[in-house]
């Protein structure tokens, strides 16, 4: 078995901040524009790629803490902006909050976010397209996102086990998974890839305030939990954190007027932000490794040394 180190699972040197570039892509069959932000690694070797779906209300800013570990890491990272449900849901010049999220909680949204993605990868793996097919390894593709995000990933799951050929995902992450109520879980079996779920002691709901509307949603966090234990055995992580609530899980500042919180303190955002950067970077490391992978139970003792004793990690 090759060591740890030897297939780059240890810790990278310190880097500094990846250059971010904006760009959007228009998919010509539904005409959506998706914005996009690429981050590029060090070097010009091919390295996986990770595409990340935020929250909703959330735009290209979201999960910045862990897009640029993951870039620094040595990583392509591109974060998508999907048109209705990204941070326009906030631009209240032609309609009002409550008419922005009706249109943004649509039925049709779900579907468009998972055809934004497949799209994206696509667009990501031609190099007249965006320019960085060449950094990209098209066999190591993961996809991660939070909330709304983490439903857009769950779809992507399920579908990946049908996938053959280039631009087929092999892992994803889901901060903040949920299901309306635990039977729906059980979807989730036919995920047959490397899941990693992410979640929080005070990780249930939050309420969307602008203009004297207010909106609460979300699910409890047993709902979220559901969705791991549905996941077959053998592909399934989880990690809890001891101090977090929904809104830590977007990893960028938020602005308390348009989103609650439950647990608001900044260092108590920092201290997560560092826990989910460097469990979610051992979780790419490790299942998109070149060569030989270390046994699991090294893996999960590195993945513990790095989070709180009151936080909990299963690798199931």
């Amino acid at each position: 078995m090759t060591s740890l180190a030897a297939v780059t699972l240890a810790p990278l040197p310190a880097r500094s901040q990846p250059a971010a570039r904006d760009t959007a892509v228009v998919d010509p069959r539904t005409g959506r524009r998706i914005r996009l932000r690429l981050r590029l690694p060090e070097g010009q070797e091919r390295a996986p790629l990770l595409l990340y779906s935020p929250g909703l209300g959330s735009g290209l800013s979201n999960g910045a803490a862990w897009c640029e570990a993951w870039a620094r890491a040595g990583f392509v990272v591109v974060t998508m902006a999907h048109p209705i449900t990204d941070d326009s849901l906030w631009d209240t010049r032609r309609g009002t909050l409550a008419d922005n999220l009706n249109r943004a909680l649509a039925g049709g949204q779900y579907t468009a976010r998972v055809a934004d993605t497949h799209f994206v990868i696509g667009r990501c793996l031609d190099e007249a397209a965006l320019g960085i097919a060449a950094r990209i390894d098209p066999a190591r593709i993961g996809v991660a996102g939070h909330s709304y995000g983490a439903i857009t990933v769950q779809a992507l799951a399920v579908e990946a086990a049908k996938a053959k050929g280039a631009g087929r995902i092999g892992a994803v992450i889901a901060l903040s998974p949920g299901v309306i109520t635990p039977a729906n879980a059980g979807a989730m079996a036919a995920a047959r890839l490397p899941f990693l779920c992410v979640t929080g002691a005070q990780d249930n709901f939050v309420t969307f305030s602008k203009d004297g509307h207010a909106r609460r949603l979300g699910v409890p966090l047993a709902n979220r939990l559901a969705v791991y234990n549905a996941l077959p055995r053998g592909q399934r992580e989880l990690l809890l954190l001891s101090r977090a609530d929904h809104m830590t899980f977007a990893g960028e500042a938020i602005d308390a007027r348009l989103f609650s919180r439950d647990v608001p303190g900044t260092a108590e955002n920092a201290s997560a932000w560092a826990r989910v950067s460097a469990v979610t970077t051992a979780f790419w490391q490790f299942h998109f490794a070149s060569g030989d992978k270390p046994a699991r139970e090294a893996y999960a003792a590195r993945v513990r040394a790095q989070i709180e004793a009151k936080d909990r990690f299963e690798i199931g």
